[in-house]
């Protein structure tokens, strides 16, 4: 009986250790399962393509380094739409002329608009020219460079390069020339206009189909120097071009200078010849005139202009005022650009033409 007993218990604990050990094994794994569920950490999730570090994407105006004086990108582009500043003021320089022509000043005609003397009394000669001190004291010298609206890049070299008290002459027969003449009074710049006349060696040299000619009547000169008045507007006066045989003619000039001086105009004479009379008929019927001393490049070389700049400064000390007139050769504008900034030192001042007016003693000896 009792070993009977004895074989019933013992599998019967055997049972239940192996069912004991099971389960704790399945405990076991249960519970390293649950802990590693609890702690470890979820994988990481893809990073969407827009959260990626990318260059900033070029939409407009093109991101530079910041500047003194930034400016967002909206304001970029209507900053560049703008004009230029104007360059800075060196010796001679001034502001801007204002815009011509004065209304006033204006007489519409077939041929085109004419320069009259105001209802008040204003002269275009005065309206239009470049400020100046009158009691400045100093010796005078004025430049007049003629020729000017026929080479574009010789007429912007002139414009731009040059001080505004350098007086420029336009050729009547230049294409847009109210453009050229708006041009260079924005640079400070008074405007003459040329006035071709006859020369002794005329037809052989012909200088235009509006030249003024002793073969032609009063009427006909008169016509071609309205034609030559009305090409443009702004201007001081007229300046004549060749006319070695036409100005010692009195009889030709005077109706020609009555005419300039009734519409409120001033005249240079180129002084082509010595023996030229219009500066003297210009005195006697009260026009207000300058007549030119030298001719800066009958020479155009570097050597030969500085010399007749020197020249021009020695008469300037000895009379008080001196003018001098060339053309719009490269070397002409280089020379000029190098030695107006070394009057200020001299003790001369560089006046534009119309600053000038009535200022000089008769000039009889030779250019």
């Amino acid at each position: 009986m009792a070993g009977g007993a004895e074989g019933e218990d013992g599998p019967s604990r055997g049972a239940r250790l192996l069912a004991a050990t099971v389960g704790a094994v399945v405990l076991l794994a249960a519970g390293t399962f649950a802990w590693l569920t609890w702690t470890e950490p979820p994988p990481e999730r893809p990073r969407p393509l827009l959260a990626l570090s990318l260059p900033p994407l070029v939409t407009g105006a093109v991101e530079t380094a910041p500047t003194a004086s930034p400016m967002s990108t909206v304001e970029a582009p209507q900053q560049a739409a703008l004009p230029p500043k104007p360059r800075p003021e060196g010796p001679g320089k001034a502001e801007a002329l204002p815009p011509a022509p004065d209304p006033a000043l204006v007489e519409p005609t077939a041929l085109g608009p004419l320069p009259r003397i105001g209802p008040d009394g204003r002269k275009p000669w005065q309206a239009y020219a470049r400020p100046f001190d009158r009691a400045d004291k100093r010796p005078r010298i004025a430049v007049l460079l003629s020729g000017l609206g026929l080479s574009g890049a010789a007429t912007e070299a002139a414009i731009n390069d040059l001080p505004g008290a350098v007086t420029l002459g336009f050729n009547p027969y230049a294409p847009k020339l109210d453009d050229w003449i708006g041009s260079a009074r924005a640079t400070g710049h008074e405007v003459f206009l040329s006035l071709a006349m006859e020369p002794v060696d005329y037809p052989r040299v012909d200088p235009g189909p509006h030249t003024l000619l002793i073969s032609l009547d009063r009427q006909q000169n008169l016509e071609r120097l309205q034609w030559v008045l009305s090409r443009g507007a702004g201007y001081v006066g007229v300046v004549s071009s060749a006319g070695s045989r036409f100005t010692t003619s009195q009889a030709d000039l005077l109706p020609i200078l009555d005419e300039i001086k009734a519409r409120g105009l001033m005249f240079v004479d180129s002084r082509s010849t010595e023996n030229s009379v219009a500066g003297a008929v210009s005195k006697s019927i009260g026009l207000p005139r300058a007549v030119n001393d030298l001719a800066l490049d009958l020479q155009a070389s570097r050597d030969a202009i500085d010399q007749r700049l020197q020249q021009l400064e020695q008469l300037a000390r000895q009379t008080g005022v001196a003018i001098a007139l060339g053309e719009i050769y490269p070397v002409t504008i280089e020379r000029l650009a190098q030695w107006i900034p070394s009057l200020e030192r001299k003790g001369i001042v560089l006046a534009p033409i119309s600053a000038t007016a009535d200022m000089q003693p008769d000039r009889t000896a030779k250019k």
